[in-house]
């Protein structure tokens, strides 16, 4: 099972066009992302509609740490949200463990990373306070993994994809004395990202470089989790699903990111994974990312995997195709980016479609007023023309 990010209302409808089984997303309170775009109350019925007509599991969170001052407005959030049909609620807190039973909500109920379930013990404990899914710890180790399905029984879910956090399962409080941002509360300035410098007590004003190699220092600044690679080795350590990170993250990085791991695991077990292993390495190599490791621990149990390197951009994303079903050369093309004619770009679709991806020339385009152009402006709709057909469901890239 893949679990796709959903920051927004058109990141889900492109998690669910490109193969998601299940979605996660959050409201205006209380979740782990309070920098993301989010749902409104009318779009949190929405989306849960419309992954139920596509037979997608939704996932709500409620996974921040409340404060006592949260209790009363998180009792009050959860009663407008409760009878949204939600197949699933993740929760890091026992107390809002509390508030959501006490609701009524009709909702099975997932533990969140963030309470860094790491031992088979622990598992039970959790099962038998009412949940059904363990999002077990980033540093829980293959064997660990085993170990815990063998003793438990547990359904579990490990992230596969994406950024991962120097802190003990996510729990900093860098941000909170750095920053004022609270990253319990889902409000993280990432500090572990920010460019420092040494001082000495006695030599104020006076910056020292610390340095590791050319690029400087990367205590803090981890790689980006990929393990895509190694799905197999968790499928049979008792992994039922696959999360990938990403809700601040593009649509395009969702759509990508979501056909690459769903196309994977759909293989796994078969001939064929190996086989196809270089063009799912390569499609991810395409997504904006950090440097990838598969290994969040060594051999000797070090946390590894740190690399000052910024984003690595190989592709710009471009847009999608807006409406229509049929093919056509001619389309209307939401952007994200400049589009200009005679781009060369790609147009990528779900896989698991049999449709290839397409090499296309922009020949000519209509902007929103109606006029010819030569360029289509970010964040417009326009009427955009190639020299082939585009299908349905197409995000666009254009390689760097």
């Amino acid at each position: 099972m893949v679990i796709s990010p959903a920051g927004n209302p058109e990141k889900l409808r492109f998690a669910v066009k490109f193969g998601a089984d299940e979605v996660y997303f959050g409201g205006e309170l209380f979740n782990l992302r309070v920098q993301a775009d989010n749902f409104g109350h009318d779009e949190l019925a929405e989306a849960a509609r419309y992954c139920r007509e596509h037979s997608v599991k939704t996932t709500f969170l409620m996974n921040a740490f409340l404060h006592d001052a949260d209790v009363r407005e998180a009792e009050r959030f959860v009663s407008s949200i409760k009878d949204y049909g939600f197949d699933a609620v993740m929760v890091s807190d026992p107390g809002m463990l509390m508030i959501l039973k006490d609701s009524g909500i009709q909702a099975e109920f997932h533990l969140s990373t963030q309470m860094n379930t790491l031992n088979s013990k622990a598992a039970k404990f959790w099962m038998d306070a009412g949940f059904s899914r363990i999002v077990l710890a980033r540093e829980t180790s293959l064997d660990e993994i085993r170990m815990i399905k063998e003793s438990t029984g547990a359904s579990i879910e490990v992230f596969a994809h994406g950024a991962l956090c120097v802190a003990y399962s996510g729990r900093c409080l860098l941000s909170r004395y750095l920053a004022g941002r609270d990253a319990n509360s889902g409000d993280c300035a990432q500090p572990c990202r920010w460019r420092y410098s040494l001082i000495e007590e006695k030599r104020p004003g006076n910056y020292l470089d610390v340095i590791e190699h050319a690029r400087g220092t990367e205590i803090l600044s981890s790689m980006d989790l990929q393990l895509v690679d190694r799905l197999e080795e968790y499928i049979d350590a008792g992994v039922d699903a696959f999360k990938i990170e990403g809700r601040m993250k593009s649509l395009y990085h969702a759509a990508n990111t979501t056909r690459i791991y769903r196309h994977a695991c759909r293989l796994a077990g078969t001939p064929e994974f190996q086989k196809m292993m270089p063009f799912w390495l390569g499609e991810l190599d395409l997504v904006s990312h950090r440097p990838y490791t598969s290994d969040l621990f060594n051999e000797f149990g070090a946390m590894g995997g740190f690399n000052g390197v910024p984003y690595i951009n190989k592709a710009v994303f471009l847009g999608y195709r807006d409406s229509g079903s049929d093919p056509a050369d001619e389309i209307i093309m939401k952007t994200f980016n400049p589009v200009y004619k005679g781009d060369r770009v790609e147009a990528i679709y779900p896989i698991e479609n049999d449709v290839l991806d397409g090499n296309l020339t922009v020949v000519a385009i209509t902007d929103p007023s109606g006029r010819e152009a030569d360029m289509a402006r970010p964040n417009t709709f326009c009427t955009v023309r190639f020299d082939g057909p585009v299908l349905r469901d197409a995000v666009f890239r254009k390689r760097i």
